[in-house]
């Protein structure tokens, strides 16, 4: 793995698939939470829509260092790996959530799955990236 630049155009591409992002968070008890969901990322900061209540949530309000993978799961393997800071961001909220759901989901699903993740309270995190890690390096032989 070598060190990345988050404006290669092979990473925004990959960036701009619908893949999952796995969230890496530490609880006060430094105790590791993975968890897979989606995502945008805007060239400068990676975004995620989650429910107030999720243990990832939680986990950031009492140490907000996180990680992250972003990755394809066949050969060539590509992706990236991101240490950064994840803030909570409750503005914007709706139209952050409503970009993701258009990125993951077919036009025809858009308003239900949209309605449906804005039945319950929502706050969005935003990573701050620090150091990013190019796994892309892989080679088929």
């Amino acid at each position: 793995m070598v060190k990345a630049d988050l404006r290669d155009p092979k990473i925004i591409g990959l960036l701009s698939k619908p893949i999952l992002l796995r969230l890496a968070t530490v609880s006060g008890d430094c105790i590791p939470h993975v968890s897979s969901v989606w995502f945008l990322f805007d060239g400068d900061f990676f975004w995620i829509s989650t429910s107030v209540d999720r243990l990832k949530v939680k986990n950031i309000m009492k140490n907000p260092r996180v990680a992250l993978i972003v990755d394809t799961d066949n050969p060539p393997y590509e992706g990236v790996i991101v240490e950064g800071l994840a803030e909570l961001i409750h503005e914007g909220v709706r139209d952050v959530t409503r970009r993701i759901v258009e990125k993951y989901v077919p036009k025809n699903q858009w308003s239900t799955t949209f309605d449906e993740l804005m039945r319950y309270p929502r706050v969005l995190i935003r990573i701050r990236p620090s150091k990013i890690l190019d796994i892309m390096s892989y080679r088929r032989l």
